[in-house]
């Protein structure tokens, strides 16, 4: 038979030990103006994610601090979080292990799921530039083989380089004639064009001369030629390096492009020429 003494002190401790376990309940509890375990984690996997494409891009440019603080901000306002009332979550959460624990796993797994989801997208958007790199090159009628070359004094050449390149066979909205150059030491010469000729099928003729930039530095250089459909294109002709050629020139022309534009392309409105001739 327990005894009534016995049984009163398992009833006290009892209720002692649910005392406790609520307080701690209490205790643990996520105060209601704080987001909840699920949400929180939400909100730190965005906040990781954006760090991790900040971090990125402070490897190409330095000068990131502005960015970073208008994309931690863009972060938090979506959730209408202040960045001292976020520092506040953190801490409470931090300080109660067992509860942030559980969030880490669930920021863990929302990260994998975002990485796979930003690996397939980056693998699309590589494909696609792959794409249009090889639509590019198929439309680059210039000779692969003769896409670089260096013009120097001693040159017995024609140093204008000179090009004709017969177009009748293409349909076209327009054509693209770009280049690189960099001038070297020993250039003497001061005024230089890139001189573009595109003979119509009237006979007629147009000359379009775009003057290049003398530096030591490598810059492109580009033309582009609009054509309508009521007059056609037959033939392109003039000189990548039009210049007195009793001046000494020294100079570096790579990455030649002569590009045609098929009809429906927007090329000429995408890449902001700076020459546009239409007949």
């Amino acid at each position: 038979m327990i005894s009534k003494k016995y049984t009163f002190r398992s009833i006290r401790l009892t209720l002692l030990l649910l005392i406790l376990l609520q307080s701690c309940n209490l205790e643990n509890r996520v105060p209601n103006e704080f987001p909840k375990e699920k949400e929180f984690a939400q909100i730190l996997a965005d906040v990781h994610f954006t760090e991790s494409v900040i971090s990125q891009m402070r490897l190409k440019q330095r000068s990131m601090n502005d960015v970073a603080n208008g994309c931690y901000h863009t972060v938090l306002s979506k959730y209408n979080l202040t960045q001292e009332k976020f520092d506040t979550i953190v801490s409470w959460y931090t300080a109660h292990p067992e509860i942030y624990s559980k969030v880490y796993d669930d920021v863990v797994a929302i990260l994998t799921e975002k990485e796979a989801t930003w690996q397939l997208e980056v693998k699309d958007i590589k494909e696609e530039i792959e794409r249009q790199r090889a639509l590019k090159e198929a439309r680059n009628i210039w000779e692969k083989e003769k896409r670089s070359l260096v013009v120097q004094p001693k040159d017995t050449f024609d140093r204008r380089i000179p090009f004709n390149i017969g177009v009748d066979t293409i349909n076209e909205s327009g054509y693209r004639i770009s280049a690189f150059y960099q001038f070297l030491k020993g250039n003497m010469v001061k005024e230089v064009n890139l001189e573009i000729i595109p003979m119509y099928e009237d006979s007629s003729y147009d000359t379009i001369n775009y003057k290049i930039p003398v530096t030591f530095g490598s810059r492109k250089s580009e033309v582009i030629v609009a054509s309508e459909d009521s007059l056609k294109i037959l033939q392109i002709q003039g000189y990548l390096l039009k210049h007195d050629t009793d001046d000494v020139v020294n100079v570096r022309i790579k990455n030649i492009e002569f590009e045609y534009l098929p009809i429906g392309i927007d090329s000429i409105s995408i890449d902001a020429p700076q020459e546009l001739l239409t007949k």
